[in-house]
Parts: structure tokens; sequence; C-alpha cells
């Protein structure tokens, strides 16, 4: 079988869609697959055991689009099926591609184009679930209709919980029987139990900086935490367009000497911060399967979530906070600096036995690509 990969990141690119078209071109390829991928931007990182091609992000918008479009036609003819990782950038092209070549197109979501380019153009908090119940997409109007035709025209469409899942089939009028649900890897690393170290109090969030990370109300918890523990350090690991807002927000609440943006890390860099941390946060407005929460589960490190994601279905027992509650996020954090309450979640996380691996999802994942 040969199989295409459109993607609309790749490695060192950070987020699910780099992460897992890669991981998945090196499980397929291993197999003795046939595998391209293509990608925006050029510096991707490279391998032997399949093709892939970018395009760079210099181009202006629309040529962009173009090439990459031709880019895809040209290895969609060579393909038997076509394996894509957004609605829009990649997906719609895909879509188009395989109609044209009458290859099979699989979409795997994993995020929400819309609900995300509202919130970070600065129109309203709000959380996914709340985003279509408002009927905020509305005023998407081409946009939303661009992704029902790529998602009716698809052949099948892969989510990684059912939160997202019940979303997108009530408000897009999927058939239920083109929707397919793969939870994403989870493997667990069998890390030190850290037990409750009075010196060890190193918050970590990691992640992109954009509005709906809601790193704003994560400062204001952070400041009032501080009044328990003057010794606490907040570290944040990425990048992104909201960085110098956050170090405003920092400045203006006094906190400076306790906050360190660390940059972007790699995965290596990521899990010893991981380790080596007190407990995790995300107080995202919504998040549908957060890599970096897994991470943090899969080494057994206390982290606190945002309710409005789809790990709720997967870890009922963990620590959930309402993302548009100051209260509830410092609550849950104050829990933590409490000796008792912070052994008993961890032993709990300990205890979380779920298992999947890069081998196990590609296993799914072939299934459903199966031309035949």
């Amino acid at each position: 079988m040969k199989i295409l990969i459109a993607t609309g990141i790749f490695p060192p690119d950070i987020g699910g869609p780099a992460l897992y078209s890669q991981k998945l071109a090196e499980e397929f390829s291993s197999r003795g697959l046939v595998v391209s991928v293509i990608t925006y931007g050029k510096n991707f990182f490279k391998n032997n055991a399949y093709l892939i091609s970018g395009v760079s992000r210099k181009w202006p918008f629309g040529l962009r689009q173009a090439i990459y479009f031709l880019k895809l036609l040209n290895q969609a003819r060579k393909s038997d099926v076509i394996l894509t990782f957004d609605s829009l950038g990649a997906g719609l092209p895909a879509v188009i591609a395989g109609k044209l070549f009458n290859k099979k197109v699989v979409i795997r979501l994993g995020g929400d184009f819309l609900w995300e380019k509202f919130v970070e153009s600065g129109r309203g908090k709000v959380t996914m679930a709340e985003f279509y119940q408002k009927k905020l997409h509305q005023r998407f109007i081409i946009l939303f209709r661009l992704i029902i035709f790529a998602l009716q025209n698809t052949d099948k469409i892969v989510f990684t919980t059912e939160f997202q899942k019940g979303l997108f089939v009530s408000y897009y009028g999927l058939r239920p029987n083109k929707v397919f649900m793969i939870r994403n890897v989870f493997e667990k690393k069998n890390g030190q139990l850290l037990i409750y170290d009075n010196n060890l109090k190193t918050i970590l969030w990691a992640g992109r900086f954009l509005k709906l990370k809601n790193l704003d109300l994560l400062l204001r918890v952070f400041k009032r935490l501080l009044v328990y523990d003057k010794n606490l350090v907040l570290e944040l690991a990425g990048e992104g367009p909201e960085r110098r807002t956050l170090q405003l927000t920092a400045d203006n609440l006094q906190v400076t000497n306790n906050i360190k943006f660390l940059g972007k890390l790699s995965e290596f860099e990521l899990k010893k911060k991981i380790i080596n941390s007190y407990f995790c946060i995300l107080p995202s407005l919504s998040e549908v399967s957060p890599n970096f929460a897994l991470q943090c589960l899969a080494l057994e490190k206390p982290i606190i979530l945002t309710e409005e994601t789809g790990l709720k279905e997967q870890f009922p027992g963990l620590m959930y906070a309402d993302p548009q509650k100051e209260d509830s996020f410092f609550q849950s954090a104050l829990r933590l600096l409490d000796a008792n309450s912070y052994d008993n979640y961890q032993k709990f996380i300990s205890d979380i036995h779920y298992q999947k691996t890069w081998r196990d999802l590609a296993d799914e994942y072939l299934k459903i690509l199966d031309p035949h």
C-alpha cells in the first residue's frame, strides 16, 4: 500500500498533527509500506525511510496553498490512500485530489480550526462547546461550508475523543458510518514516584502561547498561590504570538521573579522538565486530547486540567477545573500544596494501567486506511 500523509505541520514544529504524522510515517514505512509526506515549511526533520516534501511559508498566502495543492496532486496520483491531519489547510486539497484521482481519503481531526480562529482573533473567550451552542461558527459561514464540504466528501473521519466527535456529528451533519474513534498514544513510562518535597516547587506548563491556552488566568492563579508559598516557580515552555503579552501581564502582577519562560523544548528536554516539576497545569479554554497532559500522566506526574477536555471520558478521576473560573483552578492548585493531597493524587495517577503504543495506533489506522 502507498500512503500519502498530508499535514500542515511537521517536526520540529510543535503540535499533535506534527507528532502524529511523523510517528505514523515511521511506523508505516517500518512495515515496508511506501510513505510520502507533504507539509508546510522547509525546516522539517528528514528520514530516509520515507519521502517528505515541504512548501515554504515565505510564499504569500494563496500562492503557498496553490503550490501545496500541486505537490499534493503529484503525489496523490501515485498513492493508494491519503491520510490528512486537518479539515481545511491540508484536508480540503486532499479531498479534492482524492476526487480527481479516485483515491480513498481519511481525515484525522484533533483540533477545531473555526473555534481557534474565533478565540485568537480576540472576539471572546469561549469554550469549544460554547462556540457551537451560541452559533458563533455561523460568523465564518464560508469557511464553515468549506469544512462541511471536506468532511462530507471524505471517505472516513477519525476523532480522538467522544467529546469532539459529538460536537462535529451534531453541527457538521456527519454520517455515523464514516466516523471512527482512535484514541491517542499513551505509553506509561513508570516514572519516579515523587513524594511531596517542601523544596521542590516548580509548576510546569507547556504548549503554544495562544489566547485559547488561557494563560492570563494561570498567571493570576499563580500570584494567589505565592501568598501561600513564596518559593513557588512557574515555568512556561513554548513559544507563540501571546508571549510578549504574557510577559507584560507577569510584570503588572509583579510575579516576574518567580516565572521562567523556557522557550521551545525538544521532546527529551520537556520530559526532563516534567519529571523535575512539582506538578503540571493546563488551564486551556478547551483541549481535545492534549499531548502534554498525556505525557505528564505517562510519567506519573500530577496535573490539573481544564474540565473542557476529551480526556475526562478516558481518565475520569483526574483533577479538573473550570477554565472560566479563576477560583476553580486556584482551589485545585492549593490542594496540591498539601502533602497528603499531593501524595494521594500521585498514587492515583501511578495506578493508571491503560497503555497504547505507536504500533497499536498504526494497526488501528491501517485497518481504516485499507483501500479495498
